[in-house]
């Protein structure tokens, strides 16, 4: 007899850009020098998608985790017609003073101009990340965060009540490679993130998982 009731296989998920990632989800960055040991021809795990909102815009910004626990940010940007990857990582206050020392990281706040700041040593860990000096390219902003994926449902009306709010400084290297961003949230805590930005072509794998969540 027929079979009439089979039951039809499920389509596969095709997973064919980065921007298109989703939790659970993997990718593989090139084995190159450009990036620290931990990094280079890493496979990494989506482990949440999360949205910074803006006044008249918004990023998504994917969180990676290594097979060693290590955690890095990709954001990914269209930029004079060409795509870019923003990897970040975040560090500690100790790191700030080993790398800029706090009192000329403390210029970013205390100047009222836009700040150039100059990177004194580089620890080897965090190499890859920095450039050799930083321009404040533009003036504090107040954005919004959501640990949420917008990319499907619309965005929350601007400063609506349900995300966080925080005022983000950004500082850029001379040739953009490097970013120096720094996130201050309500009652004071301060985030200092280092941005590495490459090709997209750098991300050279991408894998779908099981991203029903």
């Amino acid at each position: 007899m027929f079979n009439f009731f089979k039951s039809k296989k499920q389509p596969e998920r095709q997973l064919n850009h980065a921007k298109d990632l989703k939790k659970g989800d993997m990718l593989s960055v090139i084995d190159s020098f450009a990036y620290p040991s931990w990094l280079k021809g890493e496979t990494l795990r989506v482990i949440e998608v999360q949205t910074y909102q803006y006044e008249h815009s918004s990023d998504t910004e994917f969180v990676l985790e290594s097979n060693s626990g290590q955690v890095v940010f990709l954001q990914i940007e269209q930029e004079d017609g060409e795509q870019k990857a923003h990897f970040s990582i975040k560090i500690q206050r100790d790191d700030v003073d080993a790398i800029f020392t706090l009192d000329e990281f403390a210029r970013i706040f205390d100047e009222e101009s836009l700040t150039h700041i100059t990177v004194k040593n580089s620890p080897e860990r965090y190499m890859q990340f920095l450039g050799t000096s930083y321009q404040q390219s533009e003036t504090p902003f107040v954005c919004y965060f959501h640990k949420k994926d917008f990319r499907s449902t619309s965005l929350p009306r601007y400063q609506q009540a349900g995300a966080e709010p925080c005022e983000m400084i950004c500082l850029n290297s001379d040739d953009g490679s490097h970013g120096l961003n720094i996130e201050i949230w309500d009652g004071g805590e301060t985030e200092v993130s280092l941005t590495l930005t490459r090709p997209i072509s750098d991300i050279v794998d991408l894998f779908p998982g099981d991203a029903s969540e």
